[in-house]
């Protein structure tokens, strides 16, 4: 009987502890250059047919599930296409401005419950190109 009151008190002394220290923790990002391509593909989208200049990140963290951030340069022309292509945004087609020199818009990929939202922003280069900047958030 006195092994299991002292099993009890134990368990009632360490259980709080460890779930106190796991909460305690800080959280841990890691963040590691990626292809362009697979944070598109993990977004449920696709890359422009053309495009240079990517750079892409991929964010690992120890709360959250993977999130990305990215730039690409794409010709001008070929932007709204792309963004129209791109599934679930929120208040209907994108409606880009050629006046402003910034255009943001907000998704929900289909890839929701893994990435909750994708903000893209386009800002136009010249008079032919674009530089494409999203992010994801997660959580």
């Amino acid at each position: 009987m006195k092994f299991l009151i002292t099993l009890i008190v134990i368990a009632a002394v360490a259980l709080p502890l460890s779930v106190a220290y796991v909460l305690g923790q800080p959280e841990k990002i890691e963040k590691r250059p990626a292809a362009c391509a697979k944070a598109m593909k993990s977004i449920g989208w696709k890359l422009p047919a053309r495009l240079d200049e990517e750079a892409c990140t991929e964010i690992d963290s120890s709360i959250y599930e993977t999130a990305w951030t990215g730039t690409f340069h794409m010709p001008r022309a070929d932007v709204r296409d792309w963004l129209v292509s791109l599934p679930f945004h929120r208040g209907g087609p994108p409606a880009l401005s050629q006046e402003t020199d910034f255009n943001t818009f907000s998704f929900v990929p289909p890839s929701a419950g893994r990435i909750d939202s994708v903000e893209v922003s386009v800002k136009w280069r010249g008079e032919a190109g674009a530089v494409i900047t999203f992010k994801t958030y997660n959580g």
